[in-house]
């Protein structure tokens, strides 16, 4: 019995020593420094129990497409790096849903990164500007599309006069008029809404927002430009994803907590997938990217789907010519 009592100290004391090592390892590579002993001891705590979470993760799900790593979010709680959850139903009513002819032959793989129309990964540190981060990189592919300029937005304005709790577009086309400022010209220290802090860089004029759940129609408007999407971050797994497709039974398909830019999609492994560029800086995911099971609607990536554009005046008068020319047509035809 003693013999068996002094086996188990010594496993316990091993296992302790091992996860202070990985602590102290953690605060080197990362460069970790906190401001009292009390939330070192706080932030202690939490990276030891998302450790525990993911090994856990690991037991039981031995056969899991993807693969996890303790990054430099392991002392951060979820919830301090999500909005905060939305019901995609709130967020979306079915008068503001487009519907669209869906396209068949599409190509196999798409990858907007290797069009140059996408701006490095974004860390939004300890601030909740998931929302304004990825209405920001929306904006500036679609630009850089438009018209073959690539440019980097100010997120801090967006952030500033588009709070978390707002449609971040409508909001951009309501409070800047569609236009966002270069983040190297926003120098505004202030927290208020400055519309006029700067020349804009980038606009659009008309925000499209796509039937919930269907991922048929997302592969067939990414095909001009990247899209605004939203999935439930929530889940250990997502936290610690360094590479693979993400597939997690746990994440809801309904409550939406976090917001990302859609880049394109792909096939790995026999997996089809959706490539998403997040804003928890490159030492997440696979560097700062993390590819989500495409066609099942995981963690509800296809509940929020919006896509920019400007329609320019050229577009309505040729479609207004287009329009009377056909009705002059058929009133021709009528006489005769």
């Amino acid at each position: 019995m003693y013999f068996k009592f002094i086996i188990c100290f010594i496993l316990f004391v091993a296992i302790t020593c091992n996860s202070l090592d990985d602590w102290q390892k953690f605060k080197h590579d990362y460069n970790k420094q906190y401001k009292t002993v009390e939330e070192e001891a706080e932030r202690k705590q939490i990276f030891l129990q998302n450790m525990e979470n993911m090994k856990e993760y690991q037991r039981t799900h031995p056969d899991a497409t993807f693969t996890m790593k303790m990054n430099h979010l392991a002392d951060r709680r979820s919830k301090e790096l999500v909005t905060g959850s939305k019901v995609f139903s709130n967020i979306h009513s079915e008068k503001n849903q487009k519907s669209i002819q869906i396209k068949s032959n599409l190509p196999p793989s798409l990858d907007w990164r290797d069009k140059g129309v996408i701006t490095g990964v974004y860390d939004q540190g300890q601030m909740g500007t998931d929302s304004a981060v990825a209405a920001v990189e929306v904006i500036e592919s679609y630009h850089a599309i438009r018209t073959k300029n690539l440019v980097k937005g100010s997120v801090k304005q967006v952030a500033n006069c588009c709070p978390e709790d707002t449609n971040i577009f409508d909001c951009i086309l309501t409070k800047l008029g569609g236009s966002i400022c270069g983040a190297a010209f926003y120098n505004s220290s202030s927290a208020a809404c400055d519309r006029d802090a700067c020349q804009p860089v980038a606009d659009f004029n008309k925000v499209n927002r796509f039937e919930p759940a269907n991922e048929d129609t997302m592969l067939t408007i990414i095909q001009k430009s990247p899209l605004y999407i939203g999935v439930d971050a929530s889940q250990t797994g997502f936290l610690m994803y360094i590479q693979g497709v993400y597939s997690d039974t746990g994440c809801s398909s309904t409550t939406i907590d976090h917001t990302m830019q859609l880049i394109g999609y792909g096939v790995d492994s026999g997996i089809p997938y959706w490539l998403c560029k997040n804003s928890w800086g490159t030492n997440w995911g696979d560097r700062g990217y993390i590819r989500i099971k495409r066609g099942v609607n995981m963690c509800g990536i296809a509940n929020i789907v919006e896509q920019v554009e400007y329609v320019t005046d050229n577009a309505v008068r040729q479609f207004t010519f287009n329009g009377l020319s056909l009705a002059f047509f058929c009133f021709v035809l009528h006489l005769f």
